[in-house]
C-alpha cells in the first residue's frame, strides 16, 4: 500500500486512538497528543514500507500537510 495522505491519516489516527476523520490536515499532531515515542513508531512502520522518512524531518512540522510535501519531494 503506498504511504498517501489517507494512509498518513489512518496510522497517526491508529497511534492516537481516534478516528480518521477527527484529524485534518493542519492540525499540529504534536498538540494532539502524538509523542515522540509514537512518532517514531510511524516513522519505524513506513520504512518498513519502503519510504525513506527522518524522525527530525517529521517533528519540525508534525502536519499532514507538511507530512505530505516532504514525501512528495523523496
Amino acid at each position: 500500500m503506498a504511504l498517501d495522505r489517507d494512509r498518513m491519516r489512518a496510522d497517526v489516527a491508529d497511534a492516537l486512538g481516534e478516528p480518521p476523520e477527527q484529524i485534518s490536515d493542519t492540525d499540529d499532531l504534536l498538540d494532539r497528543g502524538l509523542d515522540s515515542i509514537r512518532l517514531m513508531g510511524l516513522v519505524e512502520r513506513w520504512r518498513e514500507t519502503g519510504v525513506e522518512v527522518g524522525f527530525i524531518d517529521l517533528a519540525e512540522e508534525p502536519t499532514l500537510e507538511a507530512w505530505s510535501r516532504l514525501l512528495a519531494r523523496s
